[in-house]
């Protein structure tokens, strides 16, 4: 006798347009199989895959549970991975995690480890040293500009903006 279970392991009608649709808990695992996410990424996932709230409730629980879900630790991590790149400053980062459905509190405690073992200036120069490669040719003040408006959409303050257009246009600033 043949076995009619379809090449998906599901035994339905025989149709194969009618497949039964995997449980949350796996399609959670898969979405997190691909990196880490945040208990905001995974709920918005289930339920854009049409889940029923109380079904993405539970596993959120149940992952959560597991340690498969901690937002403090993927805030942390975020931080000093984004860092460490240079590729954002605070301001920024806080930003990017707030879109990621990341506590107040838990951005403000993954910040304050960033303080300790991150120096802003020295990221903003190094960001600006690669930035002005692109700049070359161009006048002072559109220089000046560009740098300024590329270093604050990395989110750093106003002052270290300041200080390290100063610093590293200074050259330019006597040329005009």
């Amino acid at each position: 006798m043949p076995d009619d279970a379809g090449l998906d392991g599901s035994r339905g009608s025989g149709d194969p347009s009618v497949r039964e649709r995997p449980d949350a808990w796996h399609v959670a695992l898969k979405v997190l199989a691909v990196r880490a996410r945040t208990t905001h990424e995974v709920r918005q996932a289930l339920t854009r895959r049409g889940y029923p709230p109380d079904e993405v409730a539970a596993v959120m629980a149940r992952l959560t549970a597991a340690r498969y879900l901690d937002d403090a630790d993927f805030a942390r991590t975020w931080v000093s991975a984004r860092a460490r790149r240079g590729a954002a400053a605070p301001a920024r980062l806080a930003r990017e995690l707030r879109t990621k459905g990341i506590a107040g509190g838990e951005i403000a405690a993954a910040l304050r480890g960033l303080q300790e073992e991150w120096d802003a200036a020295a990221a903003a120069g190094e960001a600006a040293k690669r930035k002005l490669k692109s700049l070359q040719g161009l006048p002072a003040s559109v220089a000046r500009r560009r740098l300024a408006a590329f270093l604050d959409r990395r989110g750093f303050s106003a002052d270290i903006v300041l200080a390290t257009c100063r610093r590293y246009l200074a050259a330019a600033d006597e040329s005009d």
